[in-house]
């Protein structure tokens, strides 16, 4: 038998694998919106070992498994394409000389998004080939970008978009210009009570807004899988979403887990990275977190842990500044711990920068024994950055 020969009849074998119901399918993959829903029962092996994008969502420890079953929503796939697309996973085969152009294009668009190459290269060309016979106005509005091989994506339906975007540390002059373009493209903006209203003026006035009541509650969990929510259901309306967070999205802020949650439900987010108060707070206190001869290192902690509880108390050295965000409502735990378990001596100074970068920005400063009482004598008003180490000395 010739490897030609070889091959197709291997294709074959693995390709009747789908036309057994019984064969212990394990992941089953629900396409489509509205009133054109399908699933489709696969093998989560035969999905991983051919596209990225499924070997990245079945790997995702946020993936919906029930028993021995996976689930996975790509309402952006519509389920005619992927079928076609399904089978080619399983043979390797794809007949497309009677399909129209549209019926290319959204094949070449999922193609790209599975991260399936090499049938994405043969579907655009097969596009150039046929581009005599392609209407001019077709070739002009959708077709042109998979001629010139270009990788951007364009389709006659409107597909949702999400991008995970940072606020800085409240300042609007602080924002960058990336995500002062995303607002002004989003369709919905996705935030909560921690970014400022000065930065939530710059959005559109036909901006639709959507602020989490939620975010300061005692069930953050709920608050968040409200936002996800949301977001989804957006997107699933083809809307340009952005999910604007306080800060930098990847810092302290569940950016990574919204991440994994969109990418699990057939959107992968855009992150536009934002300026985080573990580095502007101090600055803006005239606190360098680094320093020749004072501070060598600095260490990012967080002051609220998973399900509300204590963080980790990082142990004291004498070269290093250590930041905590989320950290003044519990600063007289923290302190006590951190002279307790991280051997932190009291005289240890440190300061709290209340509201950085914003009008009414305040810096408050003490030692580790004594900032708790001071921050209760003066009052707080958050959100407030503690820093703690002897480079908050170096500039007074």
């Amino acid at each position: 038998m010739s490897s030609n020969n070889l091959l197709l009849s291997f294709s074959n074998k693995i390709g009747k694998l789908l036309e057994d119901l019984d064969f212990e399918f394990n992941t089953i993959i629900r396409t489509g919106n509205d009133s054109n829903i399908k699933c489709f029962k696969a093998h989560s092996l035969i999905l991983k070992a051919m596209s990225p994008y499924f070997r990245a969502a079945l790997s995702n420890k946020h993936v919906v498994k029930d028993g021995n079953w996976t689930y996975l929503e790509q309402p952006n796939f519509s389920p005619s394409t992927f079928d076609v697309i399904l089978k080619f996973m399983y043979t390797g085969t794809i007949s497309i000389e009677k399909r129209d152009n549209a019926e290319i294009v959204d094949l070449l668009e999922t193609a790209q998004e599975l991260g399936l190459h090499e049938l994405a290269d043969m579907l655009r060309d097969h596009l150039i080939q046929c581009r005599e016979k392609i209407p001019k106005e077709e070739v002009n509005t959708n077709l042109v970008p998979h001629m010139n091989g270009s990788t951007e994506v364009r389709s006659t339906k409107k597909r949702g978009r999400i991008r995970l975007v940072g606020a800085g540390p409240g300042d609007p002059n602080l924002l960058t210009r990336a995500a002062f373009q995303a607002m002004h493209e989003a369709d919905i903006i996705l935030t909560d009570k921690l970014v400022p209203d000065e930065v939530l003026k710059l959005i559109p006035p036909q901006t639709e807004i959507l602020i989490s009541p939620k975010k300061f509650c005692a069930d953050a969990n709920a608050a968040q899988e409200e936002l996800n929510r949301l977001g989804l259901d957006a997107l699933n309306q083809g809307k340009d979403v952005v999910r604007l967070k306080q800060g930098d999205p990847f810092l302290f802020g569940r950016g990574g887990e919204e991440f994994l949650f969109y990418r699990s439900n057939g959107y992968t987010p855009q992150v536009i990275p934002g300026i985080s108060s573990c580095m502007s707070a101090p600055l803006l206190g005239n606190i360098p977190v680094t320093h020749r001869g004072v501070a060598s290192q600095f260490l990012v902690c967080t002051g609220t842990g998973k399900q509300n509880t204590l963080p980790e108390i990082p142990s004291y050295h004498h070269s290093r500044t250590t930041v905590f965000l989320m950290a003044c409502h519990r600063i007289k735990q923290i302190t006590q711990d951190l002279m307790n378990d991280g051997k932190y001596p009291p005289e240890c100074p440190c300061a709290v920068i209340e509201r950085a970068s914003c009008k009414d920005q305040k810096v408050i400063r003490g030692t580790v024994g004594t900032i708790a009482e001071i921050l209760e004598q003066v009052g707080h008003k958050p959100p407030g950055t503690l820093v703690i180490g002897w480079s908050c000395l170096t500039l007074v």
